[in-house]
């Protein structure tokens, strides 16, 4: 079964807010979106040491999305896209529920 939805039904500062917590739990191998985030910048070097420092994906990925990080509307916009991108089934499964 395939599912399709509009990229203009969903708003992904909403979607990274109100999927917060099962995003922290089911984003698999976030060490890529980490260094996406480093390169555009929403990463300092600082941050993004003291993120991928922490033993598990869950404990990086609560830091980060707890954390001021994702904040202002492009941070969000980066983080969704690469969720689309690499981890589309995630998306979908958040957005049917």
């Amino acid at each position: 079964k395939v599912v399709m939805f509009s990229e203009k039904n969903v708003l992904k500062e909403a979607f990274v807010q109100k999927y917060k917590m099962q995003l922290i739990k089911k984003v698999a191998d976030p060490d890529p979106l980490f260094d996406l985030l480093l390169h555009k910048k929403v990463l300092s070097d600082h941050s993004y040491s003291e993120i991928k420092a922490l033993p598990t994906d869950e404990k990086k990925m609560s830091k980060l999305l707890m954390g001021p990080y994702l904040e202002a509307k492009p941070a969000c916009d980066i983080f969704y896209d690469f969720l689309k991108k690499e981890q589309p089934y995630l998306v979908i499964d958040l957005l049917q529920k």
